[in-house]
Parts: structure tokens; C-alpha cells; sequence
């Protein structure tokens, strides 16, 4: 099989990690194939968005994850690259300027410690042979050795290794051959205690495929809380499951792509904007609500936060008002110490920001926006499901 053969089989089979995101037309090179649409967008140590070139190592595997479409069980093509193939894939685009880093996985090809050893010896060869000081990230395998993961935090920029589940139970239904503390809990701690050393300057990941194991939102969200507060990570990420045509699951219900929006906004809440999870507007059943964000949800649950004044609320209540992030709010501070806000005109600058903040802020003791009646009215009338906001 030739190179082109293998990369027809191999660049597409890495869209099922969500570890990345798509870049902007204005982000990227002029496409000219599918190759070219294996450009995503990954963080660096400082934040900062990178294009990075995706692609799956090996999609040859041992396993049977039901939700996988390379499970062994699967008859689909199968394909692996050499370290010297890699190279001649990825170096020419860095030439080119094209990408400024690697997103490497590969599957379960043999065994995790074979698999990832293979990963790493491509690596290394790109860091020495080929003289590469750029962007790597690297997606571990659950049950990855000590000494892999050792070489991968000397290797790599980023580490990342997908829980895929919340729980251990959770995990058991949808890929059994995994062990939660053994193969994938253990090894972040591993890879945990490299990054507080100073190696693995972009910071640690992981991964939800939300939807496949029957978890709840709640489920999700503790299990984040605690990856971020215990084991260090830098991000969660969240993938909405699509069933796959060969799987146990391929009968299920693919997940709404705004549930995923709804977790990625939640997680953020908790991040960025002192949020605890347990303040997240959950339902009996443990879900957020799907017509709305999750910030706005809390605020319409919580009329007795609101209005607040924002000529002399701090950072930490204006962040709570739907419609302002970071960014708005420092400016609303700054422009503070210039003058006072009195009228909804002098609010210019927070552009789109404005339309739903005022329905949550006075300006010096004067409302501007809607009645806590009329803003439950205004949300039911987007979708009936906001009639249940009278309730919360």
C-alpha cells in the first residue's frame, strides 16, 4: 500500500477524536483535498490557537468499543505509517507554513504499549533525526506504560488520554476492555506529576464522547470538576455521540449537538466565571437545558441576584449577568473609573452584549430592561421548554 493509499485511509479516521476544532476560513491555507481539511485548531502552552495537522498513527486495534467505528470487530480498511512516512507527510506542510504543530493518535494497534511506543518512536524521529522543535500534541492510550508516558512528557507539548466516560460504571458499558483506575485514571496521575515537573508545557486533556454510556450532564460536569481541581487538567473537551453503521450502538440516538454546546458553556461557567457545578441550572433528571445557556438559565432562576448596578458591582457579580464575559466586563471596569453609565447609549461599545445584559443591570438606579414576567415570557415564547423556568 502507498503513502496516498494510507493517508486516504488514516486522515479521516482521526475526526473521531473531539480533542481539536475546526479552523476558520481565515485561519487556514487554500484547501486543495481532504488533506487540507486535517487542519484543526489546538492550544498552546500560552492559550494561543494553533493550526495543527491531525492524523491517526495506526487504525489498526484490539479493542471493541461499542461506540467506535475502528473496533477490531469492524471490517474497514487498515492502515499504519512508518516514523519516515509521518515525516513525509507532516514536515512539508510546516514548510509551507500551512501548520505550526502535530495532533498525533493512534489506535490500539497490537497493544497499548506497543501502539504507543510506535507513536513516540515517530515523535522522537521528528524531534531528532528531522530536527522538529515545533507543537506536538500527543493522545495517549489508556494503560500506556510508565516509562511511554515518562517519554511522551519529554517528547510532547500537550498529553492527552480520553476517559471517553464519567464513571467507571459509566465506561464499563461502552468499553469494557478499559479499567478506569488502571488504564486511564492511574496514568493522568503519572502524567500529572511530569507537567507540575515543568515538562508538558500546553498542560494535560481529555475527552467525553457524551451520550454513548447513558450519562447524565451532572455526571459529566463532577467528573470535570474534579479532573481540573485534583489531577491538573487544562481542558475537557466534549463530543456529542453519532452512532456508526457496524457498532452495538449504531440503533441509538445520535446526541443533539447543542447538548454538547450546553457542556462546553457550562464548563466555561466553572472555568472562567467562578461558577461552582453545583450552582448549574440541572434538572431532576441531571441535565442542563437545551433552549438556552446555562448562564442564562441560572440568572432567570436566581430574580433575586438581579438587577445589579453597574456603576459599583464587582468583577465577580457582573460576570454573573448574562451577556457579559471577561473581555465586557474588563471594559466596564475600565470605562468606570472614567465616568459613571446612565444610559443604555453609553453602553456602546459591549455591541450585542447590551441586548441581553439590560434585561440584568441598572444604570446609575435606573432599569432599562424587561420585567422578570416578561423576560420568562420572552425566553417560553423562543421555546415552549422555557415554561419551565416558572418552576426552578
Amino acid at each position: 500500500m502507498d503513502l496516498d493509499d494510507k493517508l486516504d485511509i488514516l486522515a479521516p479516521a482521526a475526526r473521531f477524536d473531539a480533542c481539536d476544532r475546526f479552523l476558520t476560513k481565515r485561519h487556514t491555507a487554500p484547501a486543495t483535498g481532504w488533506r487540507d481539511a486535517a487542519v484543526v485548531a489546538d492550544a498552546d502552552g500560552d492559550g494561543r490557537a494553533l493550526p495543527v495537522f491531525r492524523l491517526l498513527l495506526s487504525n489498526r486495534c484490539e479493542w471493541n468499543c461499542a461506540y467506535c467505528p475502528l473496533r477490531a470487530g469492524n471490517d474497514t480498511p487498515r492502515a499504519a505509517l512508518t516514523p519516515d512516512e509521518l515525516a513525509r507527510v507532516f514536515l512539508p506542510r510546516v514548510e509551507r507554513n500551512t501548520v505550526q504543530g502535530l495532533l498525533i493518535s493512534t489506535a490500539v494497534d497490537g497493544n497499548p504499549s506497543a501502539a504507543t511506543g510506535r507513536m513516540l518512536d515517530a515523535i522522537e524521529a521528528l524531534r531528532t533525526r528531522h530536527s522538529y522543535r515545533g507543537y506536538v500534541h500527543v493522545k495517549l492510550l489508556p494503560g500506556a506504560p510508565a516509562a511511554e508516558i515518562e517519554r511522551a512528557a519529554h517528547l510532547a507539548d500537550r498529553i492527552s488520554l480520553n476517559l471517553e466516560a464519567p464513571t467507571a460504571m459509566h465506561l464499563a458499558r461502552i468499553s469494557p476492555e478499559r479499567d478506569w483506575l488502571r488504564d486511564l485514571i492511574t496514568p493522568l496521575e503519572l502524567a500529572r506529576a511530569w507537567s507540575r515537573g515543568g515538562a508538558i508545557r500546553a498542560g494535560l486533556a481529555t475527552q467525553f464522547v457524551v451520550g454513548a454510556a447513558g450519562e447524565s450532564d451532572r455526571d459529566l460536569l463532577l467528573t470535570t470538576a474534579w479532573l481540573y481541581r485534583d489531577l491538573g487538567l487544562r481542558r475537557v473537551y466534549f463530543g456529542a455521540f453519532r452512532p456508526v453503521a457496524g457498532t452495538p450502538l449504531e440503533q441509538c440516538a445520535p446526541t443533539p449537538f447543542v447538548r454538547e454546546q450546553r457542556l462546553r458553556e457550562a464548563d466555561w461557567l466553572v472555568r472562567r466565571y467562578g461558577f461552582d457545578q453545583r450552582e448549574l441550572p440541572y434538572d431532576a433528571a441531571g441535565h442542563l437545558p437545551l433552549h438556552i445557556d446555562p448562564k442564562l438559565a441560572w440568572a432567570l432562576a436566581h430574580p433575586e441576584r438581579f438587577p445589579v448596578e453597574l456603576n459599583s458591582a464587582d468583577r465577580d457579580e457582573l460576570l454573573r449577568v448574562p451577556g457579559l464575559g471577561p473581555v465586557s466586563v474588563a471594559r466596564i471596569l475600565r470605562l468606570r473609573r472614567e465616568g459613571r453609565f446612565r444610559d443604555p447609549a453609553h453602553l456602546a461599545a459591549l455591541g450585542g452584549a447590551l441586548a441581553r445584559a439590560r434585561d440584568f443591570i441598572t444604570l446609575d438606579g435606573r432599569f432599562f430592561g424587561r420585567n422578570e414576567r416578561d423576560r420568562l415570557r420572552h425566553y417560553a415564547r423562543q421555546s415552549p421548554v422555557a415554561e419551565q423556568l416558572t418552576l426552578w
